[in-house]
């Protein structure tokens, strides 16, 4: 059922705005991971979450529960968004093409959704606990998704070894992506450039196909 968002305007002019579900927890996620990025995970509450979005905090927390609900939502949804970029580059044979596309489709991600980036690897949001624990096993899933882009197409298929591979292209990709946005003259493309070329000095011996 659509829940009511009454915005000021509306309240004097004696109006209900309906939205559906799905719209009003979109709002809400993208409410919330603003105040998250702006105030830190400890200084946004769910009554500010219910205030900027136009709603009364029943809403809120009959859509998640609870603030470590709507924060744990924020981040499935900004990694579900970096692992449907990652995973086009699956539709190359080439380890090296795997890795371009790869690359280029996290710097797109970075480029396109710059606070979901920030609320999964820019330190501003710190959270303990249970909340913790689910975001480290998101990010695992991400560095697990990256070391099956590299099975079939690397000589060395050992898991152990296609895990080291993808801690350090997402641990490279990770630093790479803070150093670039202090440049904002350098074109996106450069970057993705630059890092294929790092990692591909390290990667081009396992090539299967070399």
């Amino acid at each position: 059922m659509p829940d009511t968002l009454q915005s000021m305007s509306d309240k004097k002019a004696g109006k209900l705005v309906r939205l559906p579900k799905a719209h009003r927890i979109e709002q809400l996620l993208n409410v919330a991971l603003e105040l998250f990025i702006a105030h830190g995970y400890q200084g946004t509450s769910m009554e500010d979450i219910a205030s900027a979005a136009g709603v009364t905090r029943p809403i809120v927390y009959n859509h998640f529960g609870s603030k470590d609900g709507i924060y744990l939502a924020c981040l499935r949804r900004a990694r579900t968004d970096l692992d449907g970029q990652l995973a086009h580059a699956g539709n190359f044979s080439r380890l090296e093409d795997r890795l371009r596309a790869g690359v280029s489709g996290y710097f797109n991600f970075v480029e396109q959704n710059r606070l979901s980036w920030r609320l999964l690897f820019a330190g501003g949001v710190a959270v303990a606990g249970p909340a913790a624990e689910e975001a480290a096993r998101l990010r695992f899933s991400t560095v697990d998704g990256i070391a099956q882009l590299f099975a079939g197409v690397t000589r060395n298929n050992d898991r152990t070894a296609l895990l080291a591979y993808a801690h350090a292209l997402s641990g490279a990709g990770e630093q790479l992506a803070k150093w670039w946005l202090t440049q904002p003259q350098l074109p996106k493309e450069v970057v993705v450039e630059l890092m294929v070329q790092l990692m591909w000095q390290g990667l081009q011996a396992q090539a299967a196909e070399s």
